[in-house]
């Protein structure tokens, strides 16, 4: 197996990292095995976190690097102002990204806060110092999209790039209108890219969720815990997934996934317990609304008393057109509750007598690192349950868990404002609302619950079960096979709120899987990677009507008809009828009064269905759905009858490799969404989806997993580890993971490297 660029060529041999001349302060032994999955060893945290620094840019150099230069904003230094910030700044220009990232953390108090902690102080000294040798050493010639770094990596570069997951799902979608916001009549970002609207939906985009699944004792095999993780991230960018094992003798042994840049294990396993996360339907973060001083728009009122915002001068070194480099200053304010924004899509707007602060529970998250050591340590589902109650680090992720002895848990203990149901009703700006980010009344301090802190660990939602427990990024009221809980806080997702098709397809497999009887692996498995379509078996009786009572005065019409009743309703690269399809429901899933049966809590798998093929307007605008989509491949020269491969798949050096799934708006658990279609099929960029497919059982009470890492190890497209697994996912297959001594010294592809410094 060729490995990182030739620098393994003898499996066994150990291969020396050491600096001439330099005292050595950390060390690890890194065993890589298939697949580049490095198996980092070391004697203290120090030590592990240099090995996994270390593995982690040894293969993700160009995007280590950009990750670096992101969350240090440099770049408008090295790339120039203007330019899309990209993944890892989301939706504004490198300028606008560079001035967040150099504003919105306090470094100090992050670093104090980090110190505090000395086994997380050391793993993340070691882990900046493993990177920094990773990219000191010579490495094939590749541009790397403009990336540079001045300077070493350091601990500091580590705490930011913690700090950009910790806001991913907070402040970091809202920099642009962040730094953009000014009083009226002072003139914006220079080199701002226009305000950011909601994106039109491309014909297969998706957002970051995920599912996962517990089951215990009392449902499968060997009655004993059984955990199915299926994490939908981005396939690029510096929310990859990493595969690794890291070992402490004595002291820590545990494997599975971090997102890059992050020195332990987010999602994996230990001897007694696995995990996976899905994104909550949690509100992490509300708005305040300002009542100015009269005369004074950067003075706001509260409890009748005026106060200053503070204005902070943000200096931007930027890359000019000559090759020169300037600074460009920008003013950014902030309120005793958080930063000000201007959202014009929301009407909120910075004027003469009101303006918006945002107010995000995760800017001063410390816990991050330390909750994920105490997940992976765990030693059962109560014990991890415990900690999680213990630390209250985890940012915005539910927690699904299933141990040794048959427990399957599903618990939300992550950071949420305290705002529980009988917060004050005349806090809330026009009222409280179940849907959207709520507005709170700045003018009071009463309402400040950024002084009071997170809602309370009792507050949180748990299920514990030996039967199954569940999340599709739906709300905790319903979590599996046991009635759902009535006390969902409403900042948590409430109660009584329909499930999404993704969701219910969820609990009908479950349902389904444990009705057939104990539950092995393999099954636990197939039920992600079937690519079952959901929607097409709701709407299989709608579309048999519509074929049949449909005159068919054009042949093509005839012709999908054809297609779509003899399609098998998967989304495998082979399956025929399925890009049909989606282009049908893309416009069909949102008619009006679609659905005969509506949604019934008491039914929430189950509910609504039935589309209502007699009303007459759903019957027609059935009719034009399935005209436009026909219409929409035609357009592309796409058959109708054209296999799922033909436009899905992953573009690589080698070809494209086909990619299986579908949307989570059809109800495919093996969710992958790509950019818009065109005449060569779905457009290889953003793309996002099943990303860290885990599945774990104990069988005689070793733990026994097979996982998937579907884009591979690598960002690089020169090394193997690029696209390795991206084959094994076009066949569905998963890989089982070494996990025990002997099976890492007998895989075909073993080899060590023995890293210091």
């Amino acid at each position: 197996m060729a490995r990182l660029a030739g620098l393994f060529c003898l499996c066994g041999v150990v291969f020396s990292s050491t600096a001439s001349g330099r005292p050595v302060t950390y060390r690890a032994v890194v065993r890589w095995t298939a697949h580049d999955i490095p198996h980092v060893k070391a004697d203290d945290f120090a030590g592990l976190g240099f090995g996994a620094g270390y593995a982690y840019a040894r293969l993700n150099r160009c995007l280590l690097m950009e990750t670096v230069m992101t969350v240090r904003g440099e770049r408008s230094r090295f790339i120039g102002p203007d330019r899309p910030a990209g993944p890892g700044g989301r939706a504004g220009s490198n300028l606008e990204s560079d001035m967040f990232f150099r504003f919105y953390f306090d470094m100090d108090r992050l670093g104090h806060g980090y110190r505090r902690q000395k086994d997380v102080w050391r793993l993340l000294s070691g882990y900046a110092a493993g990177v920094d040798l990773a990219l000191s050493k010579p490495a094939a010639p590749r541009p790397c999209g403009g990336a540079r770094l001045a300077g070493p990596v350091t601990v500091d570069d580590v705490i930011r790039m913690i700090a950009q997951k910790a806001v991913f799902d907070t402040a970091l979608p809202l920099y642009p209108q962040m730094v953009r916001a000014a009083p009226p009549g002072v003139a914006t970002v220079k080199g701002a890219v226009p305000d950011p609207v909601p994106p039109v939906p491309a014909a297969h985009g998706e957002k970051e969720g995920s599912n996962a699944y517990a089951l215990g004792a009392a449902v499968t095999e060997g009655k004993t815990g059984l955990l199915v993780g299926n994490p939908h991230f981005p396939w690029d960018g510096p929310n990859r997934f990493f595969e690794m094992h890291l070992t402490i003798p004595g002291r820590l042994d545990v494997m599975g996934a971090a997102l890059g840049g992050l020195p332990m294990i987010n999602i994996g396993f230990n001897r007694d317990v696995a995990w996976s996360h899905t994104v909550s339907t949690d509100r992490r973060f509300t708005f305040f609304r300002l009542a100015l001083v009269p005369g004074h728009p950067d003075r706001y009122v509260v409890d009748g008393r005026p106060e200053a915002m503070t204005r902070r001068v943000v200096e931007i070194p930027v890359l000019t057109p000559g090759g020169a480099t300037e600074i460009r200053r920008r003013v950014i304010y902030e309120s005793r509750y958080g930063p000000l924004v201007s959202i014009e899509r929301r009407g909120m707007r910075w004027t003469d007598t009101e303006a918006y602060a945002l107010a995000d529970s995760e800017r001063r998250n410390t816990r991050m690192i330390a909750q994920w050591l105490r997940i992976d340590r765990a030693v059962s589902a109560a014990d991890l349950l415990a900690g999680l109650k213990a630390v209250r680090g985890l940012p915005w992720v539910n927690t699904i868990a299933a141990d040794r002895l048959g427990q399957a848990l599903y618990a939300d203990e992550s950071i949420v404002p305290d705002l529980p149901d009988d917060a004050d009703p005349s806090c809330f700006v026009g009222g409280r609302s179940p849907e959207g980010v709520p507005v709170m009344d700045g003018a009071r301090s009463a309402c400040d619950w950024t002084r009071r802190g997170v809602l309370p660990a009792r507050d949180m939602p748990v299920a514990r079960t030996t039967r199954y427990v569940f999340n599709s990024n739906n709300s905790p009221w319903i979590t599996g096979a046991e009635p759902g809980s009535s006390s969902v806080p409403e900042i948590v997702g409430g109660k009584g709120t329909p499930l999404g098709l993704r969701a219910r397809m969820s609990l009908v497999s479950l349902r389904r899987l444990t009705a057939a009887g104990p539950v092995s692996l393999d099954q636990a498995e197939h039920m992600i990677l079937d690519s079952r379509n959901y929607a097409a078996e709701l709407a299989a009786p709608a579309l048999a009507a519509l074929c049949g009572t449909e005159p068919h005065d054009r042949p093509v019409s005839a012709e999908a008809c054809r297609v779509l009743l003899a399609w098998d309703r998967t989304d495998r690269p082979d399956s025929r009828g399925a890009v049909l399809f989606r282009a049908f429901w893309t416009r069909a899933h949102e008619i009006p009064d679609l659905w005969r049966v509506p949604f019934d809590p008491d039914a929430p798998a189950d509910t609504p269905c039935g589309i209502a093929f007699a009303r007459a307007s759903v019957h027609t605008a059935l009719r034009q759905a399935l005209e436009g989509a026909v219409d929409e491949l035609t357009r592309f020269h796409i058959p109708l009858s054209a296999p799922l491969s033909r436009v899905q798949y992953r573009a690589t050096g080698a070809g494209g490799i086909p990619v299986p799934g579908g949307s989570g708006m059809e109800g495919i658990l093996n969710v992958v969404g790509f950019g818009a279609l065109g005449g060569a099929g779905y457009a290889n960029e953003n793309i996002m989806g099943t990303s860290y497919l885990l599945a774990v059982t104990w069988k005689k009470g070793r733990p026994v997993a097979d996982a998937l890492l579907t884009y591979g190890q690598s960002d690089d497209p020169l090394l193997p580890a690029y696209a390795d697994q991206t084959d094994l996912f076009s066949m569905g297959r998963m890989v089982r993971l070494p996990f025990e001594e002997s099976a890492i010294r007998q895989d075909p592809s073993f080899a060590i490297e023995e890293v210091r410094q």
